[in-house]
């Protein structure tokens, strides 16, 4: 018996042929900040004192991250990504990030806040870090549908997804907490994994070179 495919069907079986073709798969990728292992470790000792008190099966993890980008890409696309990414970067001025004490998205998340903003210019620092990446934003989605998230409220999870009654509680005790850590914003990690894949990759570092516009591209061509 003679099976007709509808339209969609066809559509359907259409893009799935072409998304599994070599170089079209789509990955997650995110830009972070490379965060010393210090600092990171005195923010994994606050969630597990967190997690003791208020155990919970929906914890954060081990993974200590500060992202700047999420966004999703093919895969030909990748090596492009990098060296766009590369050539932005080694043009940013390192400058001191500071987090500082809790604050709150009620009524479900609790999270250590970014304090420092901007570097000494008023016109670098994380400002200026975002502005750069939105230059480039055409290049960080696979099309018009999947835009990139730029981060606009820097911070820390501690704990998300909790239900009221335990954020009304926990929120009470660290809306009192101090909490304080300082790091060189000098590096940036772009992490990459596919679907159904928890874990993210590193596929680059680079560091902050505060280079000038010629150098940055010759620095690019070199790479």
């Amino acid at each position: 018996m003679q099976v007709h495919q509808s339209v969609g069907e066809r559509r359907q079986e259409g893009f799935f042929r072409y998304a599994s073709m070599p170089g079209y798969q789509e990955h997650e990728y995110q830009l972070i900040w490379s965060i010393p292992d210090a600092v990171k470790e005195k923010i994994r000792k606050v969630r597990m004192g967190f997690q003791e008190k208020y155990p919970m099966p929906y914890g954060t993890g081990q993974q200590v991250l500060l992202p700047l980008v999420k966004f999703r890409q093919r895969q030909l696309l990748e090596e492009r990504v990098k060296q766009s990414v590369y050539q932005l970067a080694t043009g940013w001025r390192p400058f001191q990030i500071r987090l500082q004490d809790y604050a709150a998205q009620p009524s479900h998340s609790i999270y250590i806040p970014v304090a420092a903003r901007s570097g000494s210019s008023g016109d670098t620092g994380l400002t200026g870090v975002i502005r750069d990446l939105k230059s480039i934003q055409s290049l960080l989605r696979p099309d018009k549908e999947h835009n990139p998230f730029f981060t606009t409220e820097h911070k820390i999870l501690v704990a998300g997804k909790l239900p009221s009654h335990v954020f009304d509680k926990a929120w009470q005790e660290y809306a009192q907490k101090s909490f304080s850590a300082q790091f060189l914003a000098d590096a940036c990690l772009l992490l990459k994994r596919s679907a159904g894949n928890p874990n993210w990759q590193i596929i680059q570092r680079v560091e902050l070179r505060d280079l000038p516009v010629g150098v940055k591209q010759q620095s690019l061509f070199e790479a």
